[in-house]
């Protein structure tokens, strides 16, 4: 039988599906015709149409068995042809979409397959159909994508993917479907030995945790980039092993894991994953958070050092307290740090910046503060560099840490001369320049040279007064003309000159060398140290002669300013400027040389620098020499225009200037700066002296856009004004605040009169001081270091008729407690007559004070007594529950124990009665709360003590979470009781949880700074222990009873009893655990409180 016969006979059989599949057919015939005889044409025709009739849609599996056999066929006999068919029949028997797609995709898939993989790759398909659309519409796009899989992958490791996706549609077939769609692209960019061990992380990922497996696939590729490609794998694996252990925290640990490891160099991935692997089999958690603090630990100890640090997290983990390791390659462990410490040669500021501060006191004899550099970059106000040590003026910033040495000892050096030299900056009156005064050493110069520049740009028709030209000139490398007021000396001092940039430049390397020689001289101890950083930034400067000529004569200057002229490289036909150069900076070594005579080095080099051409060195004929033993001796002199003085000089294109960088010792120098914030601060405290008029907008923008110390584009993008109008006001808000601010301090002036009315009415910022206290891990037996934040402040004000309110509802119970108070210890009392102050009047004395002035003798009217505490010295301190909980209405809180709540029992017929009245009542009387109980206390605890004369405070704390621990001060210990604290008593209210480690943690420093022999901490609570992230989750309760537990006996160590009172009564079942030794009490009746708390304290204090 022909072709064209069969395809005649088989068309009619075709002609009720699809209107192509006749044509689909005669192509199929016509593309085997060549491989095939007419039996076996007439075979797969058949077999084609069987396929048709197979199923309601099964045409459409047809037309693509036509179109794809005659490809398929270049690869496969006729009876695997044959085969092939018989596998897309079962297929059709699920789905005909299914068995299509598998038809269409199989000529690409052969590509990869052989022919006895075409059973495996279509049960791989057929395994994800389950019968519903999603699932047949999954099945087909696996076959649509399977050839780039297996252009990537073997056919066993795509079935471990149809494994991965098989597990993802019990989930979420839209999952599924987009894993699957991304996966051909992510395995064709993966490096041939990374696919493996990906698919596999991919299958551990999905059974732990099947959300993740899309973030997986979005993010791991990305992820494992920075990870050696050597080792890629190794981690994958690591990680494979860890996810099948922790379950759901896997893929969170391998991201910060791969993250990390990217912060380290390439050739240390191996020994660090090594490490991690070794110790995965006892906890995969500690495995990966080695991984995850590597970059920190690295950037602070060698590979070795690194190697003995994790080394004790190993020997933690052998004593069988895996999470103990945990939480020491975590780094939230004292034994973590302290290990790190040791082994470390580098130096945190936060560790040594109380010895610098009393460092610089004793070299200046005066306060002074040392804070980081990165607070004064914080402030914006011009200073742009959070690892130079500089100094605004008030206070000395110093880089974070220091780690210039392999010794902490050298370390700690560093930052003694770093702090020597700002100190010396401040001592020695770097930032004091006076206009038009004359130095000890050398004459004023600058009236001359102001008006000289003045009648050089009258000449030229330029007006010296007009300010608003100044920085027109300047940028057209003009003379710029004179402003006609100043806003500061040093402003115009810098203003005379030309070229900003070279004289601040200059000035910076003169005044340098004069704190320098300075400190040489005063300070001793640190003179060799000096002599040694000096000596090292000279070794290290940049090559002098690939620098233009005037940046390489600034350039030499600095490095004689380092005491290492025989470093310096100078053309031999210009040695006598340089000369002169040299003996002009000698002036600012000599004893008795102040700021003023800076000022005069700094022009005359300025004069001398303006004659040298900033030519390339190509353009110098001359050889670069170091100075002969003449001009190293050579005499301090200013230069006077002798030899040498107008030597030529050559010419050519000129460079760029720049000057040249400071020494890391020297850190930033901003005079013009400095003196605008002190002149600032005058202005705001009114502190101006009637010789100028204050600084307008207009000048201070001025002073901003001409000063070379700062550079608004770095701060802000967009228009200049803007950018320098935000400056500005940071400018002047820093100038207003007070230094004790900036620092956090309280700014609170107590109680002190003359304030006026307005002084209590404006609203105040509420300032916080900051303190960080460790909490203990009682599973990692360590404590976790700075863990949370507590931030002391000044408790809200009321008003004082509540407290007036207590004492006239509480009279009696007021009067008992201080009697009984008055009782204890009356011999520790000794009353003082005869005073001109005291508590109270003495009769006797006033009487005869009348008496005998009536009788004109004339006495002091010394008519007061005092008790004067002699012996007694007790200090106890108080701190109230503040949480949420504190709110309940003591009411609902006794349902709570009590089963029968009291229910009407009169006559039916009056119920609503009775509960209308009931109602009323509590509307007049609205219900007391905890809260409310605790502050009657207060005020009852508040009155005793005044009686008895103790010292005491009263503090409240809530919060909600580590870094927000709430401390309230009602009263602080060395605070006079005042109208204030009984105001703040008022305003005592429930806020939100219960942290009580750091709480008591922060009352125990609080006593332990105060003067007291007996010291005694009271707290007060509802109930347990409990806060965000106060333990593994929100219904764990050890681990908050164990770190307050610990924080008692922290306080009992240092000598400070403690006494716990709950109102909670089942607080039994917790503080038998939490107290163990320590006292405490359950008060059974909670509206007993008020009268119980004045009685426990009489008997602690007692004993």
């Amino acid at each position: 039988m022909t072709i064209a016969q069969l395809q005649d006979r088989y068309a009619n059989e075709l002609k009720g599906f699809g209107a192509s599949l006749p044509d689909d057919l005669a192509t199929g015939l016509a593309g085997l015709e060549s491989r095939f005889d007419e039996a076996q044409l007439d075979r797969w025709a058949k077999a084609g149409v069987a396929l048709a009739n197979h199923s309601l849609r099964s045409w459409e599996a047809s037309a693509e068995y036509f179109r794809a056999s005659p490809q398929v066929a270049a690869r496969l006999s006729f009876e695997e042809l044959e085969h092939w068919l018989a596998l897309a029949t079962g297929l059709a028997t699920e789905s005909s979409l299914m068995a299509a797609a598998f038809l269409k995709a199989t000529p690409d898939a052969l590509a990869h397959l052989t022919t006895a993989e075409l059973d495996t790759w279509s049960q791989q398909g057929g395994r994800l159909c389950r019968g519903n659309w999603k699932s047949i519409a999954l099945a087909g796009l696996y076959f649509q994508h399977s050839p780039r899989l297996l252009g990537s992958l073997p056919l066993a490791s795509v079935g471990r993917l149809v494994d991965i996706i098989d597990q993802l549609t019990e989930r979420s077939y839209e999952l599924a479907n987009s894993v699957l769609e991304g996966a051909g692209e992510i395995f064709e960019h993966l490096a041939a030995a990374d696919r493996e061990p990906f698919l596999a992380f991919a299958r551990a990922v999905t059974r732990a945790s099947w959300a993740d497996t899309r973030l997986y696939f979005e993010r791991g590729p990305k992820l494992i980039e920075g990870v050696a490609a050597d080792q890629r794998g190794a981690f994958l694996d690591l990680a494979s092993r860890v996810t099948m252990d922790v379950g759901r925290q896997g893929f969170p640990l391998f991201a910060d894991a791969a993250q990390s490891l990217t912060q380290v160099e390439a050739e240390d991935h191996g020994a660090l994953l090594a490490f991690a692997s070794s110790v995965a089999p006892g906890s995969s958690t500690a495995a990966m958070e080695y991984l995850k603090s590597a970059p920190f630990v690295r950037s602070r100890l060698t590979a070795e050092q690194m190697g003995r640090w994790a080394e004790t997290g190993i020997e933690i983990l052998k004593q069988g307290n895996a999470e103990g390791a945990e939480a020491y390659f975590r780094l939230e462990s004292t034994r973590a740090e302290e290990m790190l410490r040791a082994l470390s040669a580098r130096v945190e500021l936060p560790a040594v910046s109380s010895m610098l501060r009393l460092y610089a006191k004793a070299l200046s004899g005066e306060q002074v503060a040392v804070l980081s550099s990165e607070e004064l970059v914080d402030r914006n106000i011009g200073w742009m560099s959070e690892s130079a040590p500089t100094t605004e003026g008030t206070t000395i910033y110093l880089p974070p840490f220091v780690s210039s040495f392999p010794e902490q000892a050298s370390n700690f050096q560093v930052y003694k001369v770093y702090t020597t030299h700002q100190t010396g900056r401040l001592e020695f009156g770097s930032f004091g320049y006076r206009w038009g005064e004359q130095g000890p050493l050398t004459p004023s110069t600058v009236v001359d040279r102001e008006q000289r520049r003045a009648a050089a740009l009258a000449e030229r028709g330029i007006d010296a007064t007009e300010a608003a030209a100044a920085t027109e000139a300047t940028e057209a490398g003009e003379v710029a003309p004179v402003e006609r007021l100043a806003s500061t000396a040093m402003q115009r001092y810098f203003n005379m000159f030309s070229d900003r940039l070279l004289i601040s430049g200059l000035f910076t390397i003169a005044e340098d060398t004069r704190v320098d020689a300075f400190v040489s001289r005063e300070y001793g101890g640190i003179r060799a140290w000096l002599a040694r950083l000096q000596s090292i930034e000279s070794e290290r400067r940049p090559e002098v002669r690939a620098m233009g000529l005037r940046q390489a004569f600034v350039e030499n200057l600095l490095r004689a300013s380092l005491g290492r002229p025989d470093t310096v490289r100078w053309p031999l036909t210009m040695q006598d400027t340089l000369a002169q150069a040299l003996a002009a900076l000698k002036i600012a070594e000599q004893p008795g040389a102040t700021v003023q005579d800076t000022a005069e080095v700094a022009a005359a080099l300025y004069d001398i620098a303006m004659r040298i051409p900033n030519l390339p060195q190509d353009a110098i004929e001359a050889d670069w020499l170091a100075p002969d033993e003449d001009m190293i001796s050579i005499a301090p002199d200013m230069p006077g225009g002798g030899e040498g003085g107008d030597a030529p000089m050559p010419s050519g294109e000129e460079m760029a200037f720049q000057n040249p960088e400071q020494p890391e010792f020297r850190g930033d120098f901003k005079p013009e700066l400095v003196q605008l914030m002190m002149k600032l601060k005058d202005q705001q405290g009114g502190q101006q002296d009637g010789t100028a008029s204050p600084l307008t907008k207009e000048q201070l923008m001025e002073l901003l856009q001409n000063s070379v110390e700062i550079t608004i584009s770095e701060w802000a993008e967009g228009d200049l004004a803007s950018s320098l109008g935000m400056f500005l006001d940071n400018l002047e808000k820093d100038s207003a605040t007070p230094a004790s601010e900036k620092k956090g301090e309280d700014g609170e002036s107590g109680d002190e009169p003359g304030g006026g009315e307005g002084a209590d009415d404006e609203e105040l910022k509420v300032e916080v001081e900051w303190h960080y206290y460790d909490e203990w891990d009682f599973r990692a037996s360590d404590y976790r270091p700075r863990w949370c934040r507590v931030g002391e402040r000044l408790g809200d004000e009321g008003d004082t008729e509540y407290y007036e309110e207590i004492l006239r509802k509480h009279h009696g119970l007021v009067m008992e407690t201080r009697r009984q108070f008055e009782l204890m210890r009356p011999e520790s009392f000794r009353k003082m007559r005869r005073l001109e102050d005291g508590h109270e009047i003495d009769l006797d004395e006033a009487i005869s004070f009348h008496i005998d002035k009536k009788a004109g003798v004339g006495p002091l009217a010394r008519v007061y007594s005092r008790r004067n505490k002699i012996e007694r010295d007790v200090a106890v301190a108080f701190l109230l529950d503040m949480s949420a909980s504190t709110d309940e209405e003591i009411e609902k809180q006794r349902q709570k124990y009590e089963e029968e709540e009291e229910d009407f029992q009169g006559d039916p017929s009056k119920y609503f009665q009775w509960l209308a009245q009931r109602r009323a009542k509590q509307a007049i009387e609205p219900p007391k709360r905890i809260i409310d109980l605790e502050k009657e206390s207060t005020v009852l605890v508040v009155e005793a003590l005044e009686a008895i004369g103790d010292a005491y405070g009263i503090y409240g704390f809530s919060g909600y979470g580590r870094d927000n621990v709430e401390f309230h001060v009602i009263k602080d210990l060395d605070e006079e009781f005042s109208d204030r604290v009984r105001k703040r008593i008022d305003k005592i209210d429930p806020v939100r949880s219960t942290r009580m480690g750091p709480a008591i943690r922060h009352a125990t420093h609080k006593l332990d700074q105060y003067d007291a022999k007996v010291k005694i901490l009271i707290m007060v609570s509802d109930g347990r222990p409990q806060d965000h992230g106060y333990g593994r989750d929100r219904t764990e309760k050890e681990y908050a009873v164990h770190d307050t537990k610990q924080a008692l006996n922290e306080a009992k160590r240092i000598g400070v009893t403690p006494f716990l009172i709950t109102v909670d009564k089942e607080g039994h079942d917790y503080l038998k655990q939490m107290c163990d030794d320590i006292g405490y009490e359950v008060v059974d009746n909670i509206e007993s409180l008020p009268r119980r708390l004045p009685t426990l304290y009489r008997h602690l204090a007692a004993d």
